[in-house]
């Protein structure tokens, strides 16, 4: 009777820990399948914002909310270069100014400056992937297409002394390699980069980008479920290649902190585009 009722338990053991670990794999396959259909619906609303800046014809004005085919709601935003800080161009003052105030920390932001500053100034100096990095320490493994370029893209500045992943990824958002400006065009930034600067804060409008220049299309997907995916693209229209435009990046993006609460609102109404 007792090797019975053990075994008896031991058979309920085993079917409830088949059952909950069914349950979880079932959950964790819909939280898979969902994060996915947000990463497609994200790539679908970035080739919708270039299909619209490309058509003549299209009413083509950024930032837009909509609501995608699968009824993901969208968050389209058109980023112009020009209106970002090029770390290839930019001063040294403005550099500090940048990282003092997406630090929150002088000392720390001007370090990074300064480390930015002789990181390009060596890299723009090397004619061969064997010459010394910056200090004359370790040698900068250089691509044939970055010399003579300084950073090749912001991804680099995770080699800059003193920059966190964190840090990193804040600084992403408002930085670039194409513009050539020494300081980014007031009315092409955003307004968090404008705040950052110390700038005052001005209206954000809806307004249609020009057909030649370089552009982050950035565009945050909300599922139904929640599930949330953000993806970016830096695009550059009117290239010497003879394309319409060619896609430079993909990159994954971090809900921004004054984006935040975009969602909050009903969902759009607006399709993006009827199928």
């Amino acid at each position: 009777m007792i090797t019975v009722i053990w075994s008896l338990g031991l058979l309920t053991l085993l079917c409830a820990t088949v059952i909950v670990g069914a349950r979880y794999r079932a959950r964790t396959a819909l939280t898979d399948g969902s994060v996915l259909a947000a990463a497609a619906a994200a790539e679908s609303a970035v080739n919708f914002a270039l299909a619209s800046i490309l058509s003549p014809t299209r009413e083509a004005s950024f930032p837009k909310q909509c609501r995608m085919p699968g009824g993901e709601q969208a968050e389209i935003v058109v980023e112009e270069e020009v209106g970002k800080i090029d770390i290839n161009a930019a001063s040294l003052s403005t550099l500090e100014r940048f990282f003092s105030a997406l630090a929150q920390d002088k000392a720390l932001g001007s370090k990074i400056a300064l480390n930015a500053v002789n990181f390009r100034t060596a890299l723009q100096r090397t004619e061969s992937g064997n010459q010394t990095g910056p200090g004359g320490t370790a040698p900068l493994n250089v691509s044939d297409g970055a010399k003579g370029l300084g950073f090749s893209t912001i991804l680099e500045l995770d080699q800059i002394d003193g920059m966190s992943p964190a840090l990193l990824r804040a600084a992403m958002r408002f930085t670039t390699t194409l513009s050539g400006r020494s300081e980014p065009m007031p009315e092409a930034m955003s307004p968090a980069l404008r705040l950052l600067m110390g700038f005052g804060p001005n209206r954000e409008e809806r307004r249609r980008p020009p057909p030649s220049g370089h552009f982050t299309i950035r565009t945050d997907i909300r599922t139904n479920n929640g599930s949330r995916y953000i993806r970016e693209a830096l695009v550059s229209f009117g290239a010497s290649s003879g394309q319409p435009y060619t896609i430079r990046e993909w990159r994954r993006g971090d809900i921004a902190r004054e984006t935040a609460a975009s969602f909050s609102s009903p969902s759009p109404v607006q399709a993006c585009f009827k199928m």
